[in-house]
């Protein structure tokens, strides 16, 4: 093995890159989680809130649509 001639994994540098790789997976879990969460992404409720907001908006065109009509 490669620490045989007295180089231990832990003596120079060789931390950096595990440590490295341990941030870089808790960022991309937190992305993950971030995703899926209610705040954004796919399970979001913001979206859910948007088309309400949209369907409401279409309502209310069609009403002023109506009443534009009815005054000519």
């Amino acid at each position: 093995m490669w620490w045989w001639n007295g180089l231990y994994p832990m003596s120079g540098m060789g931390w950096v890159f595990p440590l490295v790789g341990l941030v870089f997976m808790i960022m991309v879990m937190f992305a993950v989680f971030h995703f899926f969460s209610g705040r954004s992404g796919l399970c979001g409720s913001r979206r859910h809130n948007e088309i309400e907001d949209l369907r409401r908006e279409m309502g209310e065109l069609k009403d002023e649509i109506v009443k534009l009509r009815r005054k000519e």
